[in-house]
């Protein structure tokens, strides 16, 4: 900023820069001020549009974020990366219908794109009238694995055939015992080439697979509307001895609810602060309620468990003698034994919409999963918080606490 301000009016890139030291402070609805400043002095500018988009939507403003997307669009239509910026804008806003028909765009991106060899025709979304089965092809992490498996009874229904699901390994167990009549295999692998390619000729050969579909384009055949969302929570089934293995553990501590916290994702990308809170805006936590504090965080560092230690007179309790990050089988059934899970978007939780454990979703804005709607659609038993990019994470933390205490005092419920 010091280099651009020596010049001797200000500029797009002073302008530029400005906005984007905003949005670092916080700071959003300034920021905007900012690109825009930019934008008058050079309207042709596809960046600063998706840049200004991306803030539009983490205040709220979705109808402006989809001009601004558009607007990118028109400048630059091959880029993909400002294309599928646009199908999250639409989505966002709840422009379902245009935002779904128009998703494919994400497979485009070279952080996505993978070559898949040896598949048969897409599906249309119309029954099994051959005999041959419906192949569910894997994508994006785990979390969104959880999250999108919540069509496949539906997408059974409809398709009245044989269907078989391409899972990440460490999800096979609990996706095959949630859904009967599901064939689950293990991801195909991927080369190291650039992009990446995956044959799946000899699936295709083994299972007799006529169709193929990509796992989040399910929601464009049963999730059309929000209307089509169900009202009831749970959809994956875990293990009956392994969560009544941990109700054990977590009441020999006490009378106490266990309440399973964690703070960011395990994968580290630019800009991730604006996602996930720090150590420091979580202890309020442990503060603000009587509870267990269940670490679900699996790769807390023991620099973390000191910090945390010092600050608050709680024990933090460490599930011993589980593998957090591979067995997630057992996660599942351990998350299925607290009362109540408290997480940014995570994985975690996923899994706690997923088993139907009562939640406290720390989000940095409602994004393109949450359709339009004011809380996650996905997972009805999900109390939704939202950080605006002019809130900070530790004021929507204190926001949270009177949550947590009314859902504590209601066996884990909002309402």
């Amino acid at each position: 900023m010091q280099a651009v301000a020596k010049t001797s009016a200000p500029t797009p890139e002073y302008y530029f820069q400005e906005a984007r030291a905003f949005f670092d402070a916080f700071k959003a609805s300034q920021a905007i001020i900012s690109y825009r400043k930019s934008l008058l002095m050079t309207p042709a500018a596809p960046q600063a549009l998706n840049n200004l988009r991306l803030l539009e939507q983490s205040i709220g403003r979705m109808p402006d974020g989809v001009k601004s997307a558009t607007r990118a669009c028109v400048l630059e239509p091959g880029n993909t990366a400002l294309q599928h910026g646009l199908t999250d804008a639409l989505l966002s806003a709840g422009e379902i219908e245009h935002g779904q028909a128009r998703n494919f765009w994400r497979h485009l991106k070279p952080e996505i794109l993978i070559i898949r060899q040896g598949l048969p025709e897409e599906w249309n979304g119309g029954p099994c009238r051959d005999g041959q089965s419906l192949l569910i092809c894997h994508e994006q992490g785990i979390g969104d694995e959880i999250r999108f498996a919540s069509c496949i009874p539906d997408i059974q229904k409809r398709f009245g055939g044989p269907v078989i699901l391409e899972s990440d390994k460490r999800l096979a167990t609990l996706f095959a015992r949630s859904f009967p009549g599901l064939t689950v295999v293990e991801k195909v692998q991927r080369s190291d080439s650039n992009p990446p390619t995956a044959q799946y000729r000899p699936l295709v050969e083994e299972h007799g697979i006529g169709r193929y579909i990509m796992l989040a384009d399910l929601q464009s055949f049963v999730r059309p509307s929000l209307e089509a969302f169900p009202r009831t929570a749970g959809y994956l089934t875990p293990d009956v001895t392994e969560t009544r293995h941990w109700k054990d553990h977590f009441r020999a501590t006490g009378k106490q609810p266990a309440v399973g916290l964690s703070w960011r994702s395990g994968m580290r990308r630019a800009g991730a602060r604006h996602n996930y809170p720090e150590l420091q805006d979580i202890v309020p936590f442990l503060k603000g309620a009587d509870f267990l504090p269940v670490c679900l965080q699996y790769d807390m560092s023991s620099s973390e468990r000191t910090a945390i230690q010092k600050a608050s007179t709680k024990q933090l309790y460490i599930p011993a003698g589980i593998d957090q990050r591979n067995e997630l089988d057992r996660v599942a059934a351990m998350i299925a034994a607290l009362d109540l899970v408290i997480s940014p978007n995570t994985s975690v939780l996923m899994i706690a919409g997923a088993v139907a454990t009562p939640s406290i979703g720390l989000h940095s804005e409602r994004g393109a999963t949450f359709l339009g709607a004011k809380t996650d659609p996905w997972f009805p038993e999900e109390c939704s918080l939202i950080k605006s990019g002019d809130g900070s994470w530790s004021a929507l933390i204190n926001e949270a606490i009177p949550y947590l205490t009314r859902m504590l005092s209601k066996g884990g419920r909002l309402k």
